[in-house]
């Protein structure tokens, strides 16, 4: 009965697993030797590009410590474009200049450290043309996207365009409903851009909530009452219920009318039984004993007392082979209407 829960257990476990592997694989790198990250407009990112091609000038000039410091860099900046918000990383910079600034002790005849220094002269080059390069193309950008928007209302002032203007009280409401739910949403993926531990928050939360609700879930299975689960093998003709537990019940009134009332308490015991096979309780088998029928309830299932108390009964009077009254069928017959209700 339980193999089922178990299986729900280390699939459980299994899942949990995979969902802590990728929690490294999903993970953002945080940026080295950065600091905190700012926002910049266009004309200010463009003040620190021509900033840092004066520290790249002095230091393929000087090539020491100080003319090379990466501190000199700062820290990784966001910039606010007309096209939206755009994060530069400035990891490349700090490497080339940290570089440079171990060529200033090269000695003649170390052929190795002059190929490594000319190999650091041409990385600051190339990073002298990548900020000129970067410092250009933004009022290019700036005046391209200012073309495309009235490019854009052009066309949407057309005469086909019109009637997508017109909109009713409900149309707007609704416009201004779902603005609200993205600003919302826009506002908590900044939030959490800034503060890593939302995301770590909520990864956690992911993982945790479903791991406790299947763990509750499965306890709560396990503690309910419940009967041996359910035979798909077809009912075998020698159980009880191959006699319907009508037929069982009309012969224990017929005994119960001549006053034989052994026979009657005998005959509503396996009407009971009949009925209880009959809807799946247990696998048919009609060579178990009284005994091992009431075995195969669990004690804490809810029909196990009333099934104890007519078990007794019947063993009491028919294999005792005692004297029964009227009083002892009538109680036999409450005990075997209250395990199966019609």
């Amino acid at each position: 009965m339980r193999t089922p829960f178990v299986a729900y257990i280390v699939l459980a476990a299994l899942w949990c697993g995979c969902v802590l592997s990728a929690r490294t694989q999903v993970e953002q790198p945080q940026p080295s030797d950065s600091g905190s990250s700012g926002k910049l407009t266009l004309e200010e990112y463009q003040l620190h590009l021509q900033k840092l091609q004066r520290i790249v000038a002095t230091c393929s000039a000087q090539r020491n410590a100080t003319a090379c410091d990466p501190s000199q860099v700062g820290p990784d900046e966001s910039v606010v474009a007309p096209s939206g918000l755009h994060h530069v990383r400035y990891d490349w910079l700090r490497t080339t200049l940290k570089d440079a600034a171990s060529d200033n002790d090269v000695k003649a005849d170390d052929t190795s450290a002059k190929k490594h220094f000319n190999e650091d002269s041409a990385r600051l080059q190339l990073a002298t043309q990548r900020l000129a390069e970067d410092a250009q193309p933004t009022a290019e950008i700036r005046s391209s996207n200012e073309q495309v928007r009235r490019n854009l209302n052009t066309v949407l002032a057309q005469s086909e365009f019109s009637r997508a203007q017109d909109s009713n009280e409900l149309e707007r409401a609704e416009a201004a409903a779902w603005r609200w739910l993205f600003d919302r949403f826009r506002g908590v993926a900044d939030y959490g851009y800034s503060n890593p531990w939302v995301a770590r928050l909520f990864l956690w939360s992911s993982v945790t909530l479903p791991c406790v609700l299947l763990a509750l879930w499965v306890m709560f299975r396990l503690r309910r009452p419940h009967a041996l689960a359910v035979s798909a093998e077809p009912i075998e003709t020698a159980g009880p219920s191959a006699r319907e537990w009508q037929r069982w019940l009309q012969e224990a009134e017929a005994f119960a009318q001549e006053q034989r009332w052994r026979e009657a308490i005998h005959h509503v015991y396996w009407a009971a039984i009949s009925r209880m096979e009959a809807r799946g309780m247990w696998p048919a088998d009609r060579t178990r004993t009284p005994r091992e029928y009431l075995a195969l309830l669990h004690r804490d299932h809810n029909l196990q007392p009333d099934l104890r108390r007519l078990t007794q009964a019947f063993e009491r009077i028919w294999y005792g082979n005692r004297p029964a009254e009227e009083r002892q069928y009538r109680e036999a017959r409450a005990l075997m209407e209250r395990l199966m209700p019609r």
